[in-house]
């Protein structure tokens, strides 16, 4: 059976929209340049089992892929040059009339001032029974990983 072109490829077309940009990111205002000293503070938000078990994972993925990037990890915020910081988002689901909650995840680098150097979240929010540890560990990893190499190399 031959199938038309234009529809095959406005489903093809559909098919690929829904799966780019599950996770946005964009560098804002500030530059990077010069940070090279990170605090990762704790993941803050919606606490539901899910999330409340996948918090660690998100502070330990953050943790791995800021030094993959050639960030250090500090353990104060007085010692770094930047803030990073993560929170749940919840919100009722708009889809079949439904009470389940849904979730995405945010992550954001703040310099000394608090301007907004880094920003990503996971995309659409999804239920929270899709969310555990290795998901998060998953989204902060992806979302961080657009983060841009740390310019300044520590001794």
């Amino acid at each position: 059976m031959h199938l038309p072109r234009k529809p095959v490829a406005f489903a093809l077309a559909a098919f690929a929209a829904l799966f780019a940009g599950c996770a946005t990111s964009s560098q804002s205002g500030g530059s990077l340049k010069g940070v090279s000293r990170v605090y990762v503070a704790e993941t803050i938000g919606a606490t539901t089992p899910e999330t409340t078990g996948a918090t660690n994972a998100v502070h330990d993925a953050a943790v791995r892929e800021l030094g993959a990037r050639g960030y250090v990890v500090v353990p104060a915020a007085a010692q770094a040059d930047a803030v990073l910081r993560s929170s749940w988002r919840i919100r009722q689901s708009e889809t079949n009339n439904s009470n389940i909650p849904v979730v995405s995840l945010s992550v954001s680098l703040f310099d000394k001032s608090g301007h907004r150097l880094f920003d990503a979240d996971s995309g659409s929010s999804v239920p929270t029974s899709f969310w555990n540890e290795s998901r998060a560990a998953q989204e902060a990893s992806v979302m961080l990983g657009r983060l841009t190499k740390a310019s300044v190399q520590q001794k």
